[in-house]
């Protein structure tokens, strides 16, 4: 009775599926303005089966005229490669600015922002702004960006560097080295900013 009692639990755990962990991957940058650090951000990405999951959350503190407190948060979740749900919340100073959500139906993504409802985006996306950190473009046309809720152009600048232009006037370059963005140079309302790689972690 107990040598098939244990059989039948070595049966048991033998065709239970792999349960494979998931496979997560950090990365740090310190923000730079004149020279100076004025704050950080902190990005994940997360691999488990067929979802990939992109956390990101930074912090800074400028001084113009007054000093101006930003703080983002965006999560973005893809399935299968495809953008499933895209989150970004924006605050300046404390009182919030963008709360923006693109949400995926299986035909088309539904947007809103901090007023509700605004519009609709019927394709299929594959690349977003919060994966360019772990993923240089290479003949990637066009990025969804959380920001803007739409597609943005990708431009090749030199082996490892590209750029894209913003829709209000704005350009952000990313620059690689072995597919992990290592600075971001962000012209912003603000200030022209630099997101430079912490090597050390």
């Amino acid at each position: 009775m107990k040598a098939l009692l244990i059989f039948t639990v070595m049966v048991y755990i033998y065709f239970q599926p792999l349960m494979v962990p998931p496979i997560n991957k950090e990365l740090n940058y310190s923000i730079i303005k004149d020279n100076k650090m004025i704050g950080k951000i902190h990005v994940e990405r997360s691999l488990k089966d067929d979802v990939t999951e992109y956390l990101f959350e930074s912090r800074a503190k400028v001084k113009l005229l007054y000093s101006i407190e930003i703080y983002d948060k965006m999560g973005v979740t893809f399935k299968q490669n495809i953008l499933q749900q895209a989150r970004l919340y924006r605050t300046m100073n404390g009182k919030l600015k963008v709360n923006n959500t693109a949400t995926w139906n299986g035909s088309f993504y539904h947007l809103s922002d901090k007023d509700g409802a605004s519009g609709s985006l019927k394709q299929s996306i594959f690349s977003s702004t919060a994966s360019l950190y772990f993923n240089e473009p290479g003949n990637i046309k066009s990025v969804f960006s959380e920001k803007f809720q739409k597609m943005i152009p990708v431009r090749k600048i030199t082996s490892g560097k590209y750029r894209i232009d913003l829709p209000n006037g704005n350009s952000t370059t990313y620059t690689y080295s072995n597919g992990i963005c290592t600075l971001v140079e962000a012209d912003t309302d603000f200030a022209n900013l630099k997101f430079v790689l912490d090597q050390n972690r």
